[in-house]
């Protein structure tokens, strides 16, 4: 029965392990919202209208099942596409509508642009992941009065954004030229973890989209290089988009068998679309093997597929703190399923490749593993310590078959700003330290700072802090022991919008007085060490005789001689009450008694032993504060002592 009752719960934790795998890596389709800035600005910002390419290209790239709609705005919003579930029906009307953006309208109303495109935002999204993306060259603007535009953007801020981010949307803005209100994409774009981009120039809108598109609309690829791109038999479609360089007029793809496209045919089930700057090239059952391309590739060309075989990422942030780390997870399905086969799993081996954007240098993390159980393999990805953008690419080679990810990461600033400042009077040293919360992204009432400090004696302190007119926290303290000394802040509390606010501040690190007391007071334990371990050896040589202090020696002697007075004072007792004693053996007895002087003082009741009259007190030896011992912060009187802060009272005293 026992047996039984244990092969039944196998049973169970395998199955529901295997819906756990399932739930986990199962992939929503996007659904996007894409929002056009029309007003009369764009005619400088964006004065070739390459608005009109860029969101063709998108329409066309949207794949079936995903969802999407299109705004265009001024002082008022249109609906250009209605927001529906894709099809080539709806990509049609897509690509005859995006030929309509134009510069006309007056004023900048992105609130009701937002609101517009998100009507449904009280209705929960459990089939699809919500996208907007935002294009505008602008600030808010719906009123010639200033102070209605403020209003107005802080409305943004404080109501919709908050509401916006509930409904789970993820705001992804372009800001075109350096006039639009980038604190603002950046704010609405890193509170709902989408992606904030700044395209100087209308030329660099193409890329630009197309990076964004990258994160609402996630797709799995095939690798592509100059040799070409590999297909498999899993494959059911691929989409090639190759960008060409300006002096190619044209793109050939060849296929296994050697034959070359150029062109649509229907026969070869190729579809081919060519503006003056890309091909877009869709193939349906493709030939399995390796196909070429043949011509001078430009930068973001990449092959789409569609197969019964997938690799699963799960989302990944768009935005990072530095120093954070990313993590991963990914697997693969067949018809929808987790693959468990550890076989199958065996044989994967991969890398990701991390980029700065901007830089040469690239840096690979190996991310073969031991095949998990339940087909889920994990990793921690680290290596984004500055802020900035990065391109983060996952390639898994399975031999038969390759795959590639490629994900676009923000590493943000923070939302606090340090300053520090080391103040000196009459030669002792204080240092200053203000943390200041932007406070259109902090909710400065419902967060705390705690000021840890830690110095190399292992003496430390936490302190909060108190804010100082809601604005910033303050703080100062005074060191007085020689020691490397690190500050760290720690900030726990939430943003505007409701969401949790953590992060971890170094805000400092130095050497009081300076670095050569520290490394002086560090030698004598430096010795002492180098000591200790040479100890061992002398071990090893024979113990000699431990030597008695002359100082303890009449004390034994003392001792010694008491203890034989208390026996013969007992025989003698003994004698007499056995009616034995004489007067003889008393006197022999007072005269041994008599003639040592230490023993009469040990038998006088009332005189103590003389221990080494001449014994001198040993003095302390000369000791740094290294080899003192060391001071703790149990009690609040000794971290006082020992950092002496100021700035900590009630907000109300700074008044």
């Amino acid at each position: 029965m026992r047996h039984l009752i244990y092969l039944l719960m196998s049973c169970l934790l395998v199955f529901a392990h295997a819906s756990l795998a399932d739930d986990f890596t199962k992939p929503l389709p996007a659904d996007v919202r894409v929002i056009i800035d029309i007003s009369g600005s764009m005619k400088k910002t964006d004065p070739e209208n390459l608005r009109k390419p860029a969101v063709d290209l998108i329409v066309r790239l949207l794949p079936d099942n995903s969802k999407a709609g299109l705004w265009t705005f001024g002082q008022s919003v249109n609906m250009l596409v209605p927001h529906q579930v894709v099809d080539q029906n709806w990509r049609t009307q897509g690509a005859q509508k995006a030929v309509t953006i134009n510069s006309v309208a007056m004023f900048t109303n992105i609130g009701a642009a937002l609101e517009k495109a998100t009507e449904d935002y009280a209705i929960p999204s459990t089939d699809y992941r919500r996208n907007i993306i935002l294009l505008t060259d602008g600030v808010v603007d719906i009123s010639k009065e200033a102070v209605v535009n403020l209003n107005e953007r802080k409305r943004i801020l404080t109501e919709l954004l908050p509401r916006l981010k509930q409904a789970d949307y993820r705001i992804h803005t372009i800001a075109l030229s350096s006039d639009a209100d980038q604190e603002l994409m950046k704010k609405l774009s890193i509170a709902t973890d989408g992606v904030f981009e700044v395209a100087d120039t209308a030329d660099e809108l193409m890329k630009t989209f197309l990076r964004i598109f990258d994160q609402a609309v996630p797709a799995e690829r095939v690798p592509l290089d100059e040799n070409g791109f590999l297909v498999d038999a899993s494959i059911q479609e691929f989409t090639a988009l190759i960008f060409r360089r300006a002096e190619v007029p044209a793109t050939v793809i060849i296929a296994p068998d050697g034959k070359e496209y150029g062109e649509t045919d229907p026969k070869g089930n190729v579809n081919w679309y060519r503006t003056d700057k890309y091909d877009l090239i869709t193939v349906q059952q493709p030939q399995v093997g390796q196909w070429k391309v043949k011509t001078d590739m430009a930068p973001g060309s990449r092959v789409t597929v569609v197969s019964n075989m997938q690799l699963v990422v799960q989302p990944l942030k768009s935005n990072l703190r530095s120093g954070q780390t990313l993590d991963l997870a990914y697997s693969f399905q067949e018809n929808g399923k987790t693959i468990i086969n550890g076989d199958f799993l065996g044989l994967l081996t991969g890398n990701a490749l991390l980029a700065k954007v901007g830089s040469a240098e690239i840096e690979e993390i190996d991310l073969t593993r031991p095949a998990p159980a339940d087909g889920i393999f994990q990793q921690e990805l680290t290596g984004f310590d500055g802020q900035g953008e990065y391109d983060v690419s996952i390639l898994i080679d399975g031999k038969t078959f390759k795959r590639e990810y490629i994900h676009h990461l923000n590493i943000t600033d923070s939302a606090f700003k340090l300053e520090k400042q080391v103040e000196e009077n009459a030669g002792k040293k204080t240092w200053v330290y203000r943390l200041v919360a932007d406070l259109e992204v902090v909710d400065v009432a419902n967060t705390k700072v705690k000021a840890i400090i830690k110095n190399s004696k292992d003496n430390n302190l936490e302190q909060q802090l108190n804010t100082i007119g809601k604005e910033y926290w303050e703080f100062s303290f005074a060191p007085v022991q020689v020691a490397r000394y690190e500050i760290v802040l720690q900030v726990e509390g939430a943003q505007i919008d409701g969401s949790p606010l953590m992060e971890t501040i170094k805000a400092d690190q130095f050497n009081f007085p300076d670095e050569v007391a520290v490394l002086s007071d560090e030698q004598p334990k430096s010795a002492a060490a180098a000591s200790a371990a040479s100890e061992p050896e002398a071990a090893a040589e024979p113990e000699a005789e431990p030597e008695v202090d002359s100082s303890n020696l009449w004390l034994f002697i003392g001792l010694g001689i008491g203890n034989l007075v208390v026996l013969v004072l007992g025989y003698m007792a003994y004698r007499l009450i056995a009616g034995k004693g004489s007067k003889e053996e008393l006197a022999e007895i007072e005269k041994a008694l008599a003639d040592n002087p230490a023993a009469k003082k040990a038998t006088s009741p009332n005189m103590p032993i003389d221990v080494a009259d001449d014994n001198q007190m040993i003095p302390m030896s000369d000791t740094n504060s290294s080899s003192a011992p060391e001071m703790t912060m149990a009690d609040d009187l000794m971290a006082d002592n020992l950092f002496p802060l100021d700035n900590l009272e009630d907000p109300k005293d700074k008044s």
